[in-house]
């Protein structure tokens, strides 16, 4: 009979001390809107070449149809670099992000490599944008002076 008494006001005091957890709605809408602008980005190989840019991209869609040497201008070598069949996979890193790249040749023989996909991701628990990660693997990429 005691026990009755005592079990639920145990587990509402359980119930009490938890600490709030975060908005669910707005980690599951960012999350989302970042799934979107990767997949917006996503282009078939055979897509018409995506025009030279002059200065280095502030998102990793901008990277799509994008050459090696680009890649290596803006960013330096690649930490790991990693071929499968005729597709080489790239992984910048910087110390809170990370930037994976793919590459690949349309099917044409003698075809060259451009990026097909580019998915910049955020290392740790802090949020950042795609510009802040790759303005920091640039900053990375730059030789020091």
């Amino acid at each position: 009979m005691i026990l009755r008494r005592v079990v639920p006001l145990l587990l509402l005091g359980a119930c009490a001390a938890q600490p709030a957890s975060p908005d669910r709605q707005a980690v599951l809408r960012e999350v989302l809107e970042s799934y979107r602008a990767n997949l917006a980005g996503m282009q078939p190989t055979a897509a018409p070449a995506l025009p030279r840019l002059a200065t280095a991209p502030d998102r990793a869609s901008a990277l799509l149809g994008q050459s090696p040497e680009a890649l290596r201008r803006w960013l330096g070598e690649p930490r790991l670099r990693r071929e499968e069949g005729v597709a080489q996979i790239w992984l910048y890193q910087s110390s809170f992000c990370h930037l994976d790249v793919v590459l690949d040749r349309e099917e044409a023989p003698g075809s060259p490599l451009r990026v097909s996909y580019a998915n910049a991701r955020a290392s740790g628990t802090e949020r950042r944008t795609e510009a802040a990660c790759l303005q920091a693997l640039r900053q990375d990429a730059a030789p020091a002076s």
